[in-house]
């Protein structure tokens, strides 16, 4: 059975609105940014947003204007303790409208803390122009609900550092934001709900991460035999027993 941990009212959405006429203003430099680009909007105290990720370009010419949205969300493992061998990241949302090949795809990526303010709007850079590790991707459907993306080998290792002392944070990106590509004619929005959604808690829509810790099963030894040399006891695996006898 998964343990799951919800997110905590710290998860926000962080806006960066550009108009291209200002300043010779360009997609990679002026609204992609880097670990140093502020956003000009955000908010963590929206239950949801149907702009929680948002890759678009619109007009043209002297009144195009980029906007670019990204979601984060903290989850605290201090309370935790073992061994974590598979994680999934499930997020409320829902694909209200893209353009483009692969324009429902969202990246998830590990970001730095949370300032709660714009400046958290580079937190999915590591240093620079270079992006926070790759935690894992998915495609958004058209139909509310959950949906899972399977985190990979380094969010584990990252979730397990985390365990019983920290805060994993993670960054959900759009396609054209991740992939460092001028949304031009294309877009994508998608809705996004946080842990306000239900008053925190864990009920309704919440972010929430779904964590199965790795089998210890009984670690002493039996009859003189050494727990690493045992496999099984009376045709039971190791990892499904928890006492012998009522013993631990």
């Amino acid at each position: 059975m998964p343990t799951t941990v919800f997110a905590t009212s710290g998860d926000s959405v962080v806006e960066k609105s550009v108009a291209s006429f200002i300043g010779g203003a360009s997609w990679s430099s002026t609204v992609r940014g880097s670990a140093t680009t502020t956003g000009t909007s955000q908010d963590s105290t929206l239950t949801n947003y149907d702009f929680g990720v948002w890759n678009d370009r619109t007009g043209r010419g002297f009144s195009a204007a980029w906007k670019l949205n990204r979601s984060f969300f903290p989850f605290n493992l201090s309370s935790l303790s073992g061994t974590v061998a598979s994680a999934d990241l499930k997020i409320f949302s829902d694909n209200l409208g893209d353009t483009g090949t692969n324009s429902s795809t969202v990246y998830a990526v590990t970001a730095t803390a949370l300032a709660d303010s714009t400046d958290d709007y580079g937190n999915v850079f590591s240093s620079g122009t270079t992006l926070g590790t790759l935690y894992g991707s998915t495609t958004i459907s058209t139909t509310l609900g959950y949906h899972t993306i399977t985190l990979n080998s380094d969010a584990i290792t990252a979730i397990n550092a985390a365990i019983g002392s920290g805060t994993i944070t993670i960054g959900l990106m759009g396609y054209y934001d991740y992939n460092n590509t001028d949304p031009s004619t294309n877009a994508q929005k998608i809705a996004i709900y946080y842990s306000e959604a239900s008053g925190g808690g864990g009920t309704g829509a919440d972010p929430k991460l779904e964590l199965t810790f790795a089998s210890v099963g009984y670690g002493h030894d039996v009859v003189g035999v050494a727990s690493a040399n045992i496999g099984k006891v009376n045709g039971v695996a190791t990892a499904n027993i928890g006492k012998i006898n009522t013993v631990d």
